[in-house]
Protein backbone atom coordinates (compact mmCIF):
# COMPACT_ATOMS: atom_id res chain seq x y z
CA UNK A 1 0.00 0.00 0.00
CA UNK A 2 2.90 2.38 0.92
CA UNK A 3 4.33 2.06 -2.80
CA UNK A 4 1.40 2.77 -4.09
CA UNK A 5 1.31 6.04 -2.42
CA UNK A 6 5.06 6.42 -3.39
CA UNK A 7 4.04 5.89 -7.38
CA UNK A 8 1.29 8.18 -7.04
CA UNK A 9 3.29 10.83 -6.07
CA UNK A 10 5.91 10.15 -8.22
CA UNK A 11 3.18 9.81 -11.01
CA UNK A 12 1.71 13.45 -9.62
CA UNK A 13 4.37 15.32 -9.65
CA UNK A 14 5.74 13.64 -13.20
CA UNK A 15 2.66 14.78 -14.16
CA UNK A 16 3.10 18.19 -12.97
CA UNK A 17 6.19 18.76 -14.75
CA UNK A 18 5.15 17.91 -17.75
CA UNK A 19 2.19 20.55 -17.76
CA UNK A 20 4.32 23.24 -16.42
CA UNK A 21 6.84 22.54 -19.31
CA UNK A 22 4.88 22.44 -22.07
CA UNK A 23 3.14 25.84 -20.78
CA UNK A 24 6.76 27.39 -20.47
CA UNK A 25 7.61 26.14 -23.88
CA UNK A 26 4.42 27.30 -25.71
CA UNK A 27 5.03 30.62 -24.56
CA UNK A 28 8.18 31.18 -26.48
CA UNK A 29 6.35 30.63 -29.77
CA UNK A 30 4.33 32.90 -31.62
CA UNK A 31 1.74 31.46 -34.61
CA UNK A 32 1.96 33.31 -37.78
CA UNK A 33 -1.41 33.41 -38.06
CA UNK A 34 -1.83 35.68 -34.92
CA UNK A 35 0.66 38.61 -35.55
CA UNK A 36 -0.63 41.82 -36.43
CA UNK A 37 0.69 45.03 -37.19
CA UNK A 38 0.99 45.99 -33.36
CA UNK A 39 3.63 44.70 -31.05
CA UNK A 40 2.90 41.65 -29.41
CA UNK A 41 4.76 39.96 -26.21
CA UNK A 42 5.89 36.91 -27.36
CA UNK A 43 8.15 35.88 -24.75
CA UNK A 44 10.03 37.23 -21.61
CA UNK A 45 13.01 36.36 -20.24
CA UNK A 46 15.84 37.70 -17.77
CA UNK A 47 14.48 41.09 -18.01
CA UNK A 48 13.84 40.96 -21.93
CA UNK A 49 10.82 41.02 -24.06
CA UNK A 50 10.75 39.92 -27.23
CA UNK A 51 7.96 41.51 -28.62
CA UNK A 52 6.43 41.29 -32.54
CA UNK A 53 4.51 42.86 -34.89
CA UNK A 54 4.72 41.91 -39.13
CA UNK A 55 4.72 44.01 -41.91
CA UNK A 56 3.66 44.05 -45.62
CA UNK A 57 5.70 44.93 -48.17
CA UNK A 58 5.07 44.00 -51.94
CA UNK A 59 2.50 41.43 -51.23
CA UNK A 60 5.44 39.82 -49.20
CA UNK A 61 5.00 39.20 -44.96
CA UNK A 62 7.89 40.24 -42.52
CA UNK A 63 7.85 39.46 -39.00
CA UNK A 64 9.31 42.53 -37.15
CA UNK A 65 10.87 41.66 -33.42
CA UNK A 66 11.62 44.14 -30.74
CA UNK A 67 13.81 43.45 -27.53
CA UNK A 68 13.14 45.57 -24.47
CA UNK A 69 15.41 45.34 -21.54
CA UNK A 70 13.41 45.94 -18.69
CA UNK A 71 16.18 45.69 -16.26
CA UNK A 72 18.68 48.73 -14.43
CA UNK A 73 21.68 46.87 -16.67
CA UNK A 74 23.24 46.68 -19.86
CA UNK A 75 22.63 43.08 -21.49
CA UNK A 76 24.16 41.10 -24.16
CA UNK A 77 21.64 39.32 -25.77
CA UNK A 78 22.05 36.29 -28.88
CA UNK A 79 19.93 34.60 -30.67
CA UNK A 80 18.26 33.52 -33.94
CA UNK A 81 14.67 34.10 -35.44
CA UNK A 82 13.37 30.93 -36.38
CA UNK A 83 10.16 30.80 -38.71
CA UNK A 84 8.57 27.31 -38.42
CA UNK A 85 6.97 26.29 -41.81
CA UNK A 86 4.96 22.83 -42.40
CA UNK A 87 8.06 21.58 -44.54
CA UNK A 88 10.89 22.83 -42.35
CA UNK A 89 12.65 25.45 -39.99
CA UNK A 90 14.31 28.88 -41.49
CA UNK A 91 16.84 30.33 -38.53
CA UNK A 92 16.65 26.96 -36.24
CA UNK A 93 20.18 26.96 -36.70
CA UNK A 94 22.98 29.12 -36.01
CA UNK A 95 22.93 30.45 -39.43
CA UNK A 96 21.69 34.19 -38.13
CA UNK A 97 23.08 34.15 -35.21
CA UNK A 98 24.03 37.86 -33.69
CA UNK A 99 24.26 39.39 -30.73
CA UNK A 100 22.61 43.07 -29.29
CA UNK A 101 23.81 44.99 -26.76
CA UNK A 102 20.91 46.78 -25.28
CA UNK A 103 21.16 49.21 -22.38
CA UNK A 104 19.36 49.72 -19.14
CA UNK A 105 15.64 50.56 -19.44
CA UNK A 106 15.72 50.33 -23.31
CA UNK A 107 14.52 48.73 -26.60
CA UNK A 108 15.78 48.22 -29.89
CA UNK A 109 13.37 47.55 -33.02
CA UNK A 110 13.80 45.39 -36.19
CA UNK A 111 13.35 47.46 -39.58
CA UNK A 112 13.31 45.87 -43.15
CA UNK A 113 16.54 46.77 -43.67
CA UNK A 114 17.63 44.19 -40.55
CA UNK A 115 16.04 41.43 -42.97
CA UNK A 116 17.32 38.09 -42.57
CA UNK A 117 18.99 38.95 -38.84
CA UNK A 118 16.57 37.96 -35.75
CA UNK A 119 14.73 41.88 -35.70
CA UNK A 120 13.56 40.57 -38.90
CA UNK A 121 12.50 37.87 -41.23
CA UNK A 122 10.72 37.15 -44.29
CA UNK A 123 8.43 34.69 -43.58
CA UNK A 124 5.36 34.58 -46.63
CA UNK A 125 4.48 35.47 -49.93
CA UNK A 126 2.08 35.64 -53.08
CA UNK A 127 3.83 33.16 -55.19
CA UNK A 128 1.31 30.21 -56.32
CA UNK A 129 3.99 27.62 -56.24
CA UNK A 130 5.45 28.05 -52.67
CA UNK A 131 4.37 25.50 -50.79
CA UNK A 132 5.61 26.60 -47.51
CA UNK A 133 2.84 27.51 -44.82
CA UNK A 134 4.62 29.57 -41.92
CA UNK A 135 3.10 27.65 -38.58
CA UNK A 136 4.96 29.90 -35.87
CA UNK A 137 8.47 32.28 -34.79
CA UNK A 138 10.28 31.67 -31.97
CA UNK A 139 13.47 32.42 -30.64
CA UNK A 140 16.48 29.48 -30.96
CA UNK A 141 20.07 29.32 -28.94
CA UNK A 142 19.50 32.22 -26.87
CA UNK A 143 21.46 33.29 -24.41
CA UNK A 144 21.73 36.67 -22.07
CA UNK A 145 24.65 37.81 -20.54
Amino acid sequence: MKNMRVLAKVSLIALTFLVWSSTVFSQSKMPVGSLTTEWNLFQEVKGVKFSAKKEIQAKDEYVLVKLENTTNKEITISYTLAVNYNLGCNGCNKENLKSYTIPAMSSIEGNLSHFASPLAMHITNNDPKNTYIPLHISTENLTIK
